[in-house]
């Protein structure tokens, strides 16, 4: 092929004007690399190119060379037959240039390679693999050849399987087998004869990886013929015996082959079936040999998965029966003791070492694939599992218990033995380990050592001089997980004792202390039953040891050089628990929240500045259910000058708590009225409503509805402002809305004739709906079902007869109207709490009057017919939202609990089915309705079997 100068010259500017590194130079660069980028012969020249010039020029070559080679893979047919001549030729000679390139020109041709590959290969290359394979037997470039097939193989495992991709498998299989096979063989007496080990390894790492690829979708015949030969070559390269400073490139080694028979264990368990027990054998003694370093993960972690997957088949139950024991102790007990990262992380990164002390969030390390398997061996060999596990508890005994890495290690298998059902909300709910053992442990061993702790915290002695602080963190643990099984009359002693741990200089061992003290005295009444949330010490009085922890509590966050979660969260919990009984400690409490305010400047985290808020509507909430207004006034005196700073700072999430906490000092009388009325006046100017404000709109109007109790309403300012957020469509004008409505019943027609206004606006705005409209469609959808929510408000506050009135006093057919053109709603509510609300007014709307004409009646009838069928269809899609969740970020307006139980919600607590149900049946029990509703047309024959079972059971 002939090739113009110009060409060459062009690329030769272009590269040296990019080489030269100013944003000018290599702009004209790359734009007079456009210019030639089209012409037929580019990708030629650039192969010509990098292999003629010096390594700087020759690399920016071959680099355009790839991103040519990437944009050809996507080429449509025409493209790549108008260029397949030029790409024919390089193709000849590219795997030859690979071979005998080096670092950093041959990474980028590797990359070329696999993009034309991926396109042509075997189609338009059929001698890829042919070309490759030669070179498999050269012991200069086997390296590299691996290398390439690896890359070129590595998309068997990801893509899906298909006709294609399993021809290209056998074509690689059919080429490549024998002189992979043969190079298997030479590398292990290579490797034996300690012949350049550190490649050698490398190469055989790569080969292994090679042959995972080519096994992954199926077994190839060539594989399955030598079975034997490639197992033996897996047993061999797990008996590999390390030498002395290569030892991280043969644990590698071994963990790809590991990798690969539980593949085989997995996928092809006919054909490996008799080896199973002879690599479960050779996998346990290569586990015994690895270190803790994490150059041995690959290993470990592979034999934990090949286990946990045997471990239920049925077959091999007699096996493990037999060798239970020294599964245990060479895969499970020597991954359940502290590492070397866990230890400098308890000292280093208190809160990701607690996420994985408590609530197990990672799900990767050995330790939590040692816990996993250990899970699966105790639900299948229980009966063994306790009787080992009793074995250890004896020695233990026996042996005076001593020795920390020992104690650790019990308490992790007893807990990780028990907890097939845990949630860290709960502690451990189901234990399958006998409870001979879990309580034990506790009385025979972490029982007395607890007794000690008491002693010495009693004559104020050092702890930690005794017990060190990661010792003292594993008894935490224990007692966190089995708070269920421990005797309840024990636990407010136990909260006292690990209470006075948060004192400690060890931050982490502070927030445990904190988090396990607040999981016992926040245990709950009935564990097993999800509906009742009760907690037992609401009903049992503990208030002595209960002002023992808050003691411990304050002087742990006067301690503190900042806001830590876990004491926030155990002092807001005993606050709701002692109740009246912190009105003793007041004036301790208002100098603490004093402090916990500063901090809150000093270092802004969201979880702790709404923890901070919480507790003082906490406290306040105490007042007002004591009214209390002497505690309400202190409380109020000491906070008020650091609430009001915060306020004008107007930082949106402290601003929505502030002004929370102020419709709380509402509630009770107290000696700042006129602040409160002047904050008043400031908010119902209108520039306070705008768009930008949105995010504090919840928190105006929850401090209108306490603010103006008892007051007339400033009726022209509130409707300008009701009209601004209604015609920007922001969600609080349903807030607003509630509250002017069950403030006044006049306020009815004003706040729905403005909402249908804009619901007018919008109606005769609205595009059709296509698929580029579809997500603004979804959201218009949403603010229509706040119009819904808002009529089942009015009709909760005052009936469906007002309801109608009103609706028909702004349009006589408005209510039929709207009810009609969003029948979606109706079908697809399934929200619980929402779903109440709107079913609860449409069956007084249906069965209390006629309110609509028949058509619309037969419609609203059918919608409602239709969500209750797909309700017992998919009822997991029905379930209510989760209300108590942890918080930890800012995600717009964010209620206080006491703010959330005083703001009077609406409540409906009939199942609207059976109210539906049953209001149909009424109605239905009508001769004259029975023979003017057709429901044979009306309903499916499903939805009437449906309707009937419903009336049956009413």
């Amino acid at each position: 092929m002939i090739v113009t100068s110009n060409i060459v010259n062009d690329l030769n500017t272009a590269f040296q004007l990019i080489n030269m590194g100013t944003n000018d130079k290599i702009r004209q660069g790359e734009q007079l690399l456009q210019q030639i980028r089209g012409d037929i012969q580019y990708p030629k020249v650039l192969f010509d190119y990098f292999q003629a010039y010096e390594i700087s020029l020759g690399l920016r070559a071959a680099i355009e060379l790839k991103l040519w080679f990437k944009e050809y893979r996507n080429f449509d047919d025409y493209q790549a037959q108008y260029v397949q001549n030029v790409v024919q030729t390089i193709k000849q000679h590219i795997i030859s240039a690979y071979i005998v390139s080096e670092a950093p020109l041959i990474h980028q041709l590797k990359d070329a390679i696999v993009y034309v590959a991926s396109r042509d290969f075997p189609t338009q290359w059929p001698t890829l693999m042919a070309d490759l394979n030669q070179f498999l037997a050269h012991p200069d470039y086997v390296y590299k050849t691996l290398k390439l097939i690896y890359k070129l193989t590595e998309k068997y495992v990801y893509q899906s399987r298909s006709d294609p991709l399993y021809e290209e498998i056998i074509i690689t299989c059919d080429t490549i087998h024998h002189n992979l096979l043969l190079l298997a063989k030479s590398l292990i007496q290579q490797i034996e004869a300690l012949q350049n080990l550190q490649l050698s390894y490398e190469i055989l790492k790569t080969l292994l990886k090679v042959f995972y690829n080519l096994n992954f979708q199926d077994l190839h015949p060539h594989f399955e013929d030598n079975l034997q030969s490639w197992m033996e070559f897996m047993k061999v390269v797990l008996r590999l015996q390390p030498v002395q400073g290569v030892e991280q490139f043969l644990f590698k080694c071994k963990g790809e082959a590991l990798k690969c028979v539980l593949l085989y264990a997995m996928k092809y368990r006919d054909d490996f079936g008799d080896l199973i027990q002879v690599f479960s054998s050779e996998i346990w003694n290569v586990c015994t040999q690895t270190s803790a370093g994490r150059d041995s993960d690959k290993i470990v972690l592979c034999a934990l998965r090949y286990f946990k997957t045997l471990i239920a088949w049925q077959d091999m139950k007699a096996f493990f029966e037999q060798n239970i024991k020294i599964l245990i102790e060479s895969l499970i007990i020597r991954n359940l003791s502290l590492s070397k990262d866990e230890i400098g992380m308890f000292s280093d990164e208190p809160q990701e070492f607690i996420e994985k002390f408590f609530e197990q969030s990672d799900l990767e390390s050995r330790r939590a694939q040692a816990v996993e398997l250990f899970k699966t061996v105790t639900k299948h060999f229980n009966q063994q599992v306790n009787l080992i596990i009793q074995e250890y508890l004896q020695a233990y005994i026996q042996s005076g218990m001593n020795g920390i890495d020992n104690e650790i290690i019990l308490i992790n298998l007893i807990i990780e033995a028990s907890t097939s059902s845990f949630t860290s909300k709960d502690g451990t709910i189901d234990i399958i380990l006998s409870q001979e053992n879990v309580l034990g442990f506790y009385t025979h061993c972490l029982k007395p050592k607890l007794g000690q702790i008491f002693e010495m915290q009693q004559q104020n002695q050092s702890v930690e001089s005794k017990f060190t602080p990661i010792q003292l963190a594993f008894y935490c643990r224990y007692l966190f997980y089995f708070r269920n099984v421990i005797d309840k009359v024990e636990l407010p002693t136990l909260a006292t004792l690990v209470s006075k741990l948060q004192l400690s200089k060890k931050t982490t061992l502070s927030n445990i202390a904190c988090y396990t003290a607040y999981s016992l005295i926040n245990v709950r009444q009935d564990v097993k039953n999800y509906a009742n949330h009760q907690l037992y010490f609401e009903n049992v009085n503990i208030s002595q040891y209960l002002q023992l922890v808050l003691t411990d509590c304050y002087n742990n966050i006067k301690q503190q050089s900042k806001l830590e979660t876990y004491s926030l969260k155990l002092t807001n919990s005993l606050i709701n628990l002692l109740k009246q009984e912190i009105f003793n400690a007041i004036a301790a409490l208002c100098n603490l929240l004093q402090d916990l305010l500063k901090n809150i400047k000093l270092e802004y985290e969201f979880q702790n500045v709404h923890l901070v808020f919480e507790i003082i509507a906490s406290v306040i909430d105490v007042c007002i259910m004591a009214k209390n207004s002497e505690a309400a006034n202190q409380l109020q005196q000491s906070i008020l000058n650091q609430l009001d700073e915060l306020l004008r700072e107007n930082k949106g999430d402290v601003t929505n708590f502030v002004l929370q906490i102020y419709s709380l000092f509402l509630q009770v009388q107290t000696n700042a009225s006129s602040y409160y009325q002047n904050l008043l006046q400031n908010f119902l100017e209108i520039q306070n409503w705008n768009e930008s404000n949105s995010s504090l709109f919840q928190a105006y109007i929850i401090f209108f509805q306490f603010g103006f109790q008892g007051t007339n309403l400033p009726t022209a300012q509130l409707q300008t402002i009701l009209k601004s957020i209604v015609s920007h469509s922001t969600p609080s004008y349903t807030e607003l809305s509630k509250f002017l409505i069950k403030s006044n019943q006049q306020w009815t027609n004003i706040v729905l004739a403005i909402i249908f206004e804009q619901y007018k606006i919008q109606q005769q705005s609205q595009p059709q709906i296509s698929s580029k409209s579809k997500a603004t469609h979804l959201s218009q959808r949403l603010i229509n079902k706040e119009v819904f929510l808002l009529l089942a408000h009015v009709f909760t506050t005052y009936g469906v007869e007002v309801l109608v009135n009103e609706c028909s006093k702004i349009s006589p057919q408005l209510l039929e109207s709207f009810l009609i053109n969003e029948l979606g709603i109706i079908k697809s509510i399934s929200q619980r709490s929402e779903r109440k609300f709107i079913f609860t007014m449409l069956s007084a709307i249906l069965f209390s009057g006629s309110f609509l004409s028949q058509q619309s009646w037969n419609l609203v009838f059918q919608a409602m017919v239709e969500n209750i069928t797909l309700k017992k269809r998919n009822p997991l899609k029905f379930m209510g939202r989760v209300t108590d969740r942890e918080v930890t970020s800012s995600s717009g307006f964010q209620p206080l609990k006491p703010v959330i139980a005083r703001n009077n919600p609406d409540k409906i607590l009939n199942d609207e089915d059976k109210l539906f149900s049953a209001q149909f049946k009424t109605y239905y029990s009508n001769p004259i309705v029975q023979q003017q509703l057709p429901i044979q047309q009306l309903l499916t024959k499903q939805q009437q079997e449906l309707l009937s079972n419903l009336i049956q059971s009413v």
